[in-house]
């Protein structure tokens, strides 16, 4: 965790320092019309767009994780249960019962 916050603080200072290095007034062309603005806002938003478009990536992906977890949980369980139901004392013998049963249903192999 301690990584994660130093390496935000550090991309957080190179920012910060390029923008003062480039705090000149520059022309955006948008699609209907043109805007004079400071560079320094122009590097600012467009890093701050990229940090929303990144965190909303990143959550459908979560998302998506979480569902197949759930969907993993859910067969761990029902396998379990099976497992259980295996353990109990009807079938202490390990299923030998049904394998005889099955063996004297089937016919003999020519």
């Amino acid at each position: 965790m301690r990584w994660k916050v130093l390496g935000a603080v550090v991309f957080a200072v190179l920012i910060v320092i390029f923008t003062l290095a480039n705090s000149t007034d520059v022309s955006v062309n948008f699609v209907f019309t043109q805007a004079r603005v400071n560079l320094v806002l122009v590097i600012l938003l467009s890093v701050l767009l990229g940090m929303i478009l990144m965190a909303i990536l990143w959550s459908i992906h979560a998302w998506r994780l979480r569902g197949e977890i759930r969907a993993r949980e859910r067969t761990i369980a029902e396998l379990e249960s099976n497992v259980a139901l295996l353990g109990t004392p009807d079938n202490a013998n390990g299923g030998a019962e049904e394998d005889s049963a099955a063996s004297k249903l089937e016919p003999p192999h020519p």
